[in-house]
């Protein structure tokens, strides 16, 4: 229980971080008082303002990664905790959830996640005007989804026009200041960030007028115009880059082939089982078996959309494409009963090789949406002489040991990681600091300029795979030449 008072330090077990111990708001009685509900993490039963010190003093003292990310926990108290009590004392349900949001989202990690009325989201970003748009490399923004038959179709917006004023604006100005608060979950990296706030800077409660400026590709001319916000049941908010999909328990979680070229190709969704493929680790073993009987030159491991899944079966995945072993994993968590985070016995990971072994080029194929164990993968195998990693983005940027929830008044949940992911050198691994970069970042990176996105958003071609199978070929054929 000393932990839970006063201002302290202590040194985080593997690692020897120093990591402040913020200052309670609770008392010695009122944690003798909701000792149970905290044990839990369950205080629905308490009022706005107790239920926020107590989750506010689990957070603090259970979150894996407070000086990594460098979290002020009392900056965080000092700044929310006047907004709840003033919520509670006008009963105003929305302000006290939105205060639970905001400082939620003062917490950059993709595994913090508050639950989102419906009602409230709804009136925040129902509403779309009929397009997203994207960055390029050169800082324009873009139009990359158009409703075909939308209200900023028939405003004479084309697809690929770059939009230089909102509500005023300069364009990029105005991304800056687009809130992200509505995601799904806190953005980990400055490049998910970027992101996020192109998907949100074109939703805004329905009926909600924008005035902005565009130019047509291939025009000189500058048009402006007008649109209001209409309700699209978040359809707009899909991912813009179209690299994940809808899963199920009733598809498969990869699909191999081999390309025209003589590549092999493996797309995993996901590092679980479903009723379709109960023993995803087989179907992963006979592709491989498959490439190396047709002597392909290559392999594509496409991780984009990867949703992650079970670590075990990640480093099973893994073992097909190494002849040594790799170290996966090990895990220091959040332990109650040793008052602290510890070494958590029989999580230590290693990759094992799997017959069979392919061992020519492989290329790993990543994305802005490669998530938890998707990232692991292309973490361990990076470093070996003949992977390579390719795409036009870095990862997800969260990974770590989950296994918490708090309940709060009015059935607001929240979940929470309580474990770090460290190396063989007890490095934390994968997830993005306090300077929110990219850990898993591609060697050979595939540029957002508008020639890329109309390959792919229309010509139904796909700019980094094909990158990817390139460099495979362009190595074969120097071994090749090396063997004469």
């Amino acid at each position: 229980m000393g932990v839970l008072f006063g201002c302290a330090r202590t040194t985080i077990p593997l690692t020897q971080i120093s990591v402040p111990m913020p200052k309670s708001p609770l008392t010695l009685d009122d944690v003798l008082a909701l000792f149970k509900g905290y044990k839990e993490g369950n205080f629905f039963g308490l009022s706005w303002t107790e239920a926020f010190n107590g989750m506010h003093t689990k957070l603090s003292r259970e979150y894996p990664f407070t000086e990594w990310k460098a979290i002020n926990w009392d900056t965080l108290y000092d700044t929310y905790q006047p907004q709840i009590a003033a919520a509670e004392e006008n009963q105003d349900a929305e302000a006290y959830y939105l205060a639970l949001r905001e400082y939620i989202f003062n917490i950059p990690d993709g595994y913090v996640r508050i639950t989102a009325p419906e009602e409230y989201r709804e009136a925040a970003i129902g509403g779309d005007y009929g397009f997203s748009v994207l960055p390029l490399e050169d800082g324009r923004l873009v139009v990359g989804n158009l409703e075909p038959d939308g209200f900023a179709a028939h405003a004479g917006i084309r697809w690929g026009a770059e939009i230089l004023e909102w509500n005023g604006v300069p364009a990029r100005e105005a991304l800056e200041a687009t809130s992200v608060l509505w995601s799904d979950n806190p953005p980990a990296t400055e490049e998910y960030m970027l992101f996020e706030k192109c998907m949100m800077m074109t939703r805004a409660p329905v009926g909600t007028e924008v005035s902005m400026l565009f130019r047509n590709t291939n025009q000189k001319s500058v048009w402006g115009t007008k649109l209001r916000a209409h309700r699209d049941r978040f359809k707009g908010l899909e991912d813009l880059t179209r690299q994940g999909r809808p899963f199920s328990e009733f598809e498969s979680p990869l699909e191999s082939k081999i390309l025209a070229d003589n590549v092999g190709y493996l797309k995993i969704y996901c590092q679980s089982p479903t009723l379709t493929m109960p023993f995803p680790a087989r179907a992963v073993r006979r592709a491989v078996e498959r490439f190396i009987e047709a002597n392909v030159d290559g392999v594509v491991l496409d991780l984009r959309g990867n949703s992650g899944g079970e670590d075990d079966l990640a480093a099973t995945f893994a073992g097909h494409f190494t002849e040594k072993p790799l170290f996966f994993r090990h895990v220091v968590a959040f332990d109650e009963k040793k008052g602290g985070f510890a070494l958590k016995d029989g999580e230590r990971l290693i990759v094992e090789p799997r017959t069979p072994v392919f061992t020519g080029p492989i290329a790993i194929l990543i994305h802005r949406n490669t998530r938890d164990s998707g990232q692991a993968i292309a973490n361990v195998l990076a470093p070996l002489p003949n992977v390579f990693v390719v795409g036009a983005q870095g990862t997800e940027g969260s990974y770590a040991y989950i296994g918490s929830e708090i309940t709060m008044p009015e059935g607001h949940k929240i979940s929470y990681p309580i474990g770090r992911m460290l190396d063989e050198a007890d490095n934390i691994l994968i997830t993005s600091g306090a300077d929110m970069k990219n850990r898993v970042v591609p060697d050979l990176r595939t540029p957002f300029t508008l020639e890329n996105l109309d390959l792919f958003f229309n010509q139904g071609a796909d700019p980094v795979l094909d990158q990817a199978v390139a460099e495979i070929k362009r190595r074969a054929s120097e071994k090749e030449e090396t063997e004469k």
